[in-house]
């Protein structure tokens, strides 16, 4: 008869939390109890039984039922209202099994106090083990079993709310100060002989205290949910779901999502309500700061699709395919172009001039992007203009400078460099204007062409240039290239460099630039790779490793001017001959030359003249080249066939003493002038060859003849 059952909260709560398992499971326990210590009948068992599942049941179904349509109805103390709610069903609950039970047995008027403890043990049990036990369960791993009008997710909360807080914490101090004072009941009637008088006074004195000890803790509860817990809850759930929100609202086309805060009808309060005001504002400046973001990237992706159009049409603009000319004209070219941004400043051009003339040409605009660009095609279209339309290299740089200064508000100016190479001849005619001085292949050796550089194009309109000239053998060649490529820079801001730049061109040239890899891979669409290394021409292997020789160098750092280049190299197949400098070896030098002078369109009278003028010109070196006392060392000649062309070019090298047959101007020969030293060699010269040209570079005189057979 003495009611002092902890255990009666757990049938309730596991009720509430597992459901039916939870409701059988305890009341089965219970069953087993009382068949153990209970004299009673099975009808009484089976009544008991009953009456426990009831008990354990009452509470879940009526807790469902109130809260059917919650966002959140899961037993939890979240808030004021649901925790009033547990209470208030630990007291129905307790208050129908009372009813039941006396229902069921019946009881003599005496037995009150009995039905009263009972009653009490049940409410208290429920609030001081059952709220800490349901707590507990929220931040298990376990997961509660709603009834099947629930469709509300479950899931566990590991971080309590402050309403939770606050009930666990009454909860804790209550129960400590409602032990204490049960000790002290105990003690003043420990004399007391009915222990059950004892356990019945306990309870009265708890219950006659629990109002003042749990009308406070709610009047706190509802002061704090109203004024802080539930906004606060409030404004935070709104915040994570409002940059979803708008997401949503913006694939869907709306612009009308709601940015104020949803209060959901709290009413904040003082720094609370500031918050509130300073989290629409924030969400104010937030939305316009996406728009003009939004406006902003849609601007950006503009202008990047057009950029990207401008990349193709520049990248078009520069020729790639340089078949035609290889096929027509014997010429190994190969090109090269990477802007520093997705458009800049560098271009490169070639083109037939006439009909034996093919033009290359390279400039390097100021500045970079899309004004650099716009001047660019402008500076290109000019001089392809000019240049076709002048036979003097010189002229064509003076009338683009002129239409390049006019309207050039913005004072850009383009470093240029143009020259046209007569297929057939070699000569190659250039102009200079401020531009970097490109690399010659010449006779074997590679150095920077020796050219005055002029004044950059669209700075002054008074200028003139000038044209220069140079002769070209069969597998000479030039490369001409933009400051991009010598003032490449490293991580250390140290400068690629033209002394770099020509030994670098040095040892791809000793080593005949086998298996050279390409560059980077920004420019596999322009450069072949090494999967067709053997179709790769000559020129355009020495760029690819020089590409390659640039990227290495600079490394990490990031490109900051455009690279241009452009190579090409007269590639005829060429026949050399070394000669002691003696007469006896005309035989084989005659031998050299019979197999050119064989082939269509080739005469005995063609092979003889040739014969004629090759023979008085290595006797004249023979003769007068090595005077007295200086060694004799050995001549050179070179031989090139041109079936195209139909020409026959032969190039005559020595390290005689420097003479240049062209100076003296040819005269017909006087059988009687007794007097006439010399001059027939140079007569035949002028009159069975077409073309002549003399250098003298490095110690040595160069002879090259050019000797038309169609």
């Amino acid at each position: 008869m003495v009611q002092i059952r902890p255990a009666s909260a757990l049938g309730p709560v596991l009720g509430l939390f597992f459901g039916l398992p939870g409701i059988l499971g305890c009341a089965g326990a219970n069953l087993v109890s009382d068949i153990m210590h209970e004299d009673a009948t099975a009808c009484m068992l089976a009544g008991y039984f009953v009456i426990q599942v009831m008990y354990n049941g009452l509470p879940r179904w009526v807790w469902y039922a109130v809260n059917r349509k919650s966002a959140h109805p899961y037993p939890r103390f979240e808030s004021a209202g649901k925790t009033a709610l547990y209470m208030a069903l630990a007291l129905v609950d307790s208050l129908c099994v009372n009813a039941a039970v006396f229902a069921f047995v019946g009881a003599p008027p005496e037995a009150g106090p009995t039905f009263v403890v009972r009653a009490l043990n049940n409410v208290w049990m429920l609030l001081y083990v059952g709220l800490p036990l349901l707590y507990v369960l929220e931040r298990s791993s376990l997961a509660q079993r709603p009834p099947y009008w629930i469709h509300v997710p479950y899931r566990n909360i590991v971080k309590a709310n402050l309403s939770q807080r606050v009930v666990i914490t009454f909860t804790i101090a209550s129960t400590l100060l409602l032990l204490g004072l049960s000790l002290i009941v105990i003690l003043f009637v420990a004399g007391s002989e009915d222990f059950s008088s004892i356990v019945y006074a306990m309870y009265v004195a708890v219950a006659t205290l629990a109002v003042p000890v749990f009308l406070p803790m709610f009047a706190f509860l509802h002061f704090t949910e109203n004024r802080f817990t539930r906004p606060i809850e409030v404004l935070a759930a709104d915040q994570n779901t409002f940059i979803k929100r708008i997401e949503t609202d913006a694939e869907q086309g709306r612009h009308d999502t709601s940015i104020a805060v949803d209060e959901q009808g709290t009413k904040p309060r003082y720094e609370v309500a500031e918050l509130f005001d300073s989290t629409n504002k924030m969400r104010r400046d937030l939305v316009g700061f996406i728009e003009r973001l939004y406006n902003v990237t849609a601007e950006r992706q503009r202008a990047a699709a057009e950029l990207d159009i401008a990349t193709q049409i520049q990248m078009g603009a520069v020729p790639h395919d340089f078949s035609s000319f290889t096929e027509r004209f014997a010429l190994d070219i190969a090109g090269f172009m990477r802007p520093a941004r997705e458009v800049g400043g560098d271009f490169y051009d070639v083109f037939e001039v006439g009909e034996r003339g093919v033009a290359f040409v390279v400039g390097d605009v100021s500045g970079k992007g899309v004004p650099a660009a716009l001047f660019m095609m402008r500076a290109q279209s000019l001089l392809r203009q000019y240049l076709l339309e002048t036979d003097d290299l010189g002229t064509a740089f003076t009338l683009a400078n002129r239409q390049l200064c006019e309207r050039n508000d913005a004072m850009l100016f383009v470093t240029a460099f143009a020259c046209v190479v007569d297929t057939e001849t070699g000569e190659v005619r250039y102009a200079n204007a401020g531009h970097n001085p490109p690399v010659l292949k010449q006779n074997g050796k590679l150095s920077y062409l020796k050219c005055r550089p002029g004044l950059v194009l669209g700075a002054m309109d008074v200028v003139k240039y000038r044209e220069g000239r140079f002769a070209c053998s069969p597998s000479d060649g030039l490369l001409l290239y933009t400051d991009g490529v010598s003032e490449a820079a490293n991580a250390a801001e140290e400068l690629y460099g033209e002394e770099r730049l020509l030994e670098t061109l040095v040892r791809i040239d000793a080593s005949g630039g086998e298996g050279a890899p390409v560059g980077s891979d920004a420019q596999a669409a322009d450069v072949p790779t090494a999967a067709n290394a053997a179709a790769v021409s000559s020129a355009q292997t020495a760029v690819n490793s020089l590409v390659k020789s640039v990227d290495a160098f600079a490394g990490e750092a990031p490109q900051a001017d455009d690279i241009t280049m452009l190579a090409f190299r007269w590639n005829l197949p060429v026949q050399r001959l070394t000669l002691p400098a003696q007469d006896e070896q005309l035989d084989n030098l005659f031998a050299f030359l019979e197999p050119a002078c064989e082939g269509a369109g080739r005469t005995p009278r063609m092979m003889a003249q040739l014969m004629l003028v090759c023979e008085e010109v290595f006797v004249n070196i023979c003769h007068y080249g090595f005077p007295d006392g200086q060694p004799r060392l050995p001549v050179d000649i070179e031989l090139a066939v041109d079936e195209r062309a139909g020409c026959l070019h032969l190039v005559f090298s020595d390290q005689g003493i420097a003479y240049d047959p062209l100076s003296h101007e040819p005269k017909k020969v006087d059988p009687t002038d007794e007097t006439r030293k010399g001059g027939l060699g140079i007569l035949l010269m002028h009159k069975y060859m077409d073309d002549l040209r003399y250098t003298r570079a490095d110690g040595r005189n160069i002879l090259r003849m050019t000797k038309r057979f169609v």
